[in-house]
């Protein structure tokens, strides 16, 4: 068998869809013999992810499947495996890197939050 790494999107839905317009990007591993089985697979499981649930304003919400937009095939996953890597040439360097700096700081927070050892 093999893994596959593929990419989701689902669409949002919220109430009578009077919202800005949201959708959800996913990668899920997949373990396949084959791309072809992968994304069959992948497909076949899409339904099950999300449940739907009622917001605070009483309003149904539910992830709707759009796509398997792309799937690859990767090394048996392991510590430190690469599942996904993005590209970035941001037009302002210093603000592209002042925002990692928060996320980092953010990261660090809310682990120290969730585990005060």
């Amino acid at each position: 068998m093999k893994w596959f790494a593929l990419r989701y999107i689902f669409q949002i839905i919220s109430g009578d869809g009077n919202y800005a317009s949201q959708f959800d990007e996913q990668l899920r591993l997949i373990q396949a013999k084959d791309a072809q089985e992968a994304l069959n697979k992948g497909e076949g499981q899409s339904e099950n992810f999300h449940r739907p649930f009622r917001n605070c304003k009483g309003e149904l919400v539910k992830w709707e499947f759009i796509c398997i937009a792309d799937l690859y095939e990767i090394e048996a996953p392991g510590d430190g495996s690469e599942i996904a890597s993005v590209l970035h040439e941001p037009e302002d360097m210093a603000n592209f890197l002042d925002e990692l700096k928060r996320r980092e700081a953010f990261l660090h927070q809310s682990i120290s939050i969730k585990n005060p050892n």
